[in-house]
């Protein structure tokens, strides 16, 4: 694909070879470094492409070699200019709009986050906002190292976070959970690190494979304690400590603690029939500002409004600042309805397993389940505590910790 833009960039011709002598025209042309591609046969002659500054080189080449070469095809940026130098409007305009697309080219138009599961896009995209990380922003004002750096610091639950910057657009890719040696690793994750509690808890099981472990299994724990340090005691022959070794610490520690539960489930709701009327209007905008204004719904009593937002692009990483915005509304009914004690209660255990489905794809483990529920008149309640256990590590520079660790153990 480079290849054949810098070919219609330069411009190149397709020429006709006629003679007898192909294999002495073909071996002048290598030997004087000319670059033919695209060679074949064609109605006892043979057509290929050559470079339009390397054509100007064939004529002591078609003398020695007694062939006869002519051009049947122009390609190229030099070519079309020739052809429509007289059109200066037209010429002016496509200049301006390649000066456009290298201006659009250099900015960034599309942020995209995948791999979080605790934090929403909204969340992310309100710190990014505070960091200067915006649409529309120079690409040069990205930095991609310091940035994932900065959001693995700021969210405890990221446990590895990349940022790429491809065309138009900046992705930052996250996981959450467990540090672990299958888990891809960054430049600053190789740097000397401690690793503290991300919540409060009794440490159930630590396995350590770099670092000094700070804690054993049935150690209370507040946040923000020294679990492992990156700062390894080097001692001498009398168990002094001489010196430290600093390095990028690295266990599995799970750490148990209680949260709270609660859920509620009315046995009157009011739900929504839909009447199988819509109606859609579409939007056109660039950037924030809006060039229409989508229709009147007014014609629909009570409607849910869905508005789908699609971004122009010119490739698959480069986006524009453009975008088509699509409102549909679909209309409605309000109806009361009166649930039975059975349907209530299913609500309550459907939400109880979507809630533990979402713990497990965090990598939380649930120990004990003190859930009850309690009826009234109006409604089902259900209420207690988890025991639950999980990765709730951090990573701390290991200097900020070093002098916690006593020079007389855990060496």
């Amino acid at each position: 694909m480079r290849g054949q833009f810098s070919n219609l960039l330069k411009g190149y011709v397709r020429i006709r070879i006629i003679g007898n002598s192909y294999d002495r025209f073909l071996n002048l042309c290598a030997f004087h470094g000319i670059r033919l591609w695209e060679l074949l046969p064609k109605d006892e002659a043979y057509e290929a492409c050559v470079d339009r500054k390397d054509f100007k080189k064939l004529k002591a080449i078609v003398k020695k070699s007694h062939a006869s070469v002519r051009i049947t095809e122009r390609h190229g940026l030099p070519f079309f200019i020739h052809r429509y130098r007289k059109r200066r409007i037209y010429l002016a305009g496509i200049a301006a709009a390649f000066a456009l697309m290298v201006w659009l080219s250099a900015h960034v138009w599309n942020i995209s986050i995948d791999g979080n599961l605790s934090q929403t896009d909204d969340v992310i995209f309100e710190y990014l906002e505070g960091a200067g990380i915006r649409h529309g922003m120079w690409k040069s004002g990205v930095d991609c190292k310091a940035l994932a750096s900065d959001i693995r610091n700021n969210f405890n639950q990221f446990a590895w976070v990349a940022a790429d910057m491809k065309g138009t657009r900046l992705t930052i890719h996250v996981k959450e959970g467990i540090l672990g040696e299958e888990e891809d690793k960054t430049e600053e994750d190789a740097e000397p690190s401690s690793l503290v509690a991300a919540r409060a808890g009794t440490v159930v099981s630590i396995y350590t494979r770099n670092g000094t472990p700070m804690v054993q299994a049935g150690d209370e724990v507040k946040k923000g304690d020294l679990l492992v340090s990156g700062a390894l005691p080097i001692c001498d022959d009398g168990g002094e400590v001489v010196s430290r070794q600093y390095v990028s610490a690295d266990a599995d520690i799970v750490i148990q603690s209680k949260r709270r539960y609660y859920d509620e489930a009315p046995f009157s709701v009011t739900k929504k029939r839909y009447t199988g009327r819509e109606k859609s209007s579409w939007m056109l905008q660039a950037g924030a500002v809006p060039f229409s204004l989508p229709d009147d719904f007014g014609a629909l009593k009570q409607y849910d409004l869905v508005s789908e937002l699609t971004q122009c692009r010119l490739a698959k990483n480069f986006y524009l600042p453009i975008y088509i915005r699509k409102f549909t509304a679909k209309e409605y009914e309000s109806v009361e309805m009166i649930r039975t004690k059975e349907e209530v209660l299913g609500v309550l255990q459907a939400d109880f397993r979507e809630f533990y489905k979402n713990l497990q794809e965090k990598g939380v483990q649930l120990f004990e389940n003190d859930v009850k529920i309690e009826w009234n008149e109006k409604s089902a309640i259900a209420t207690g505590t988890l025991l639950v256990g999980e990765q709730a590590v951090r990573r701390t520079a290991v200097e900020d910790r070093e002098e916690e660790l006593p020079d007389d153990e855990h060496g």
